[in-house]
């Protein structure tokens, strides 16, 4: 075998380690949420349906928010292990508000029979158990509601809003797949030559380094004229000296020109 060949074989078992030993780290990093949720199911002494001890589970398959994976079944949450995240039908604030992170939502108790009163507040990213769940089905289909939760940072129960829910932390994905999931910041960096355009694609450059909130794809207004060059939509803030706020406008990016930083 040439030095050349036996150069090229040295790397390639290189590049298949460096891979085995990724995949392993991800793998932990799944496992440890699982292995924390048992903990906490453990004690906490959560049982199932049946009065058995209940099993802590990966659901990736669900789609979590209340959005049912069957129309008109109502998702059974119970014993899944997700993360909390802000819901997709946030309306961002003229305030720039998304900026500020970490992104923070309220957490709650029972107030009566039927009310609930906020107790406290969460983090965006944060692992959860879901130990019990009050939603009923509204308008689209979709279910609204609360979910009983174990933190598994502190092992604290408490209640979240059933749209502050998913089953997968989308912000370990690219960019492009985690928007699938929920809202993202990216800075914004022109490697691909192609300006963010609006939705009458016009061209306008805009300032390396700018923060952009990345929209969930299901909460999009609207549609790229130039899917093939610029399919990405995100939000960008300019600030209105009166009274503080701040102009919002819709662009549409090459996924190469954003890098996802929350």
């Amino acid at each position: 075998m040439s030095r050349l060949g036996s150069g090229l074989l040295v790397l390639i078992l290189l590049l298949s380690c460096c891979c085995a030993v990724r995949a392993e780290q991800d793998a932990a990093v799944v496992d440890l949420d699982l292995l924390l949720a048992q903990n906490a199911a453990g004690l906490f002494r959560v049982k199932d349906a049946s009065g058995n001890p209940l099993e802590p589970r990966k659901a990736p398959e669900m789609l979590g928010r209340g959005i049912p994976d069957t129309v008109g079944v109502e998702p059974d949450y119970r014993g899944v292990v997700g993360y909390v995240a802000l819901q997709t039908d946030w309306e961002v604030s003229r305030f720039n508000t998304f900026s500020q992170t970490p992104w923070l939502f309220a957490t709650y108790d029972r107030d009566g029979k039927d009310g609930w009163k906020q107790i406290g507040t969460i983090r965006h990213k944060t692992a959860v158990l879901v130990v019990d769940q009050e939603i009923r089905e509204s308008m689209g289909h979709k279910y609204i509601g609360y979910l009983q939760v174990i933190r598994l940072d502190v092992n604290d129960k408490l209640w979240i809003d059933v749209k502050q829910f998913v089953t997968v932390p989308y912000w370990t994905l690219e960019l492009k797949e985690a928007i699938n999931y929920g809202y993202c910041i990216a800075v914004y960096n022109d490697k691909s030559g192609e300006l963010p355009i609006n939705k009458k694609k016009r061209h306008g450059p805009l300032p390396e380094g700018t923060r952009v909130l990345v929209c969930d794809k299901r909460s999009a207004r609207y549609i790229s004229s130039d899917m093939e060059h610029n399919p990405m939509l995100g939000i960008v803030f300019r600030s209105n000296e009166a009274g503080g706020s701040y102009f919002r406008t819709f662009l549409f990016f090459n996924p190469r020109d954003l890098t996802m930083v929350y």
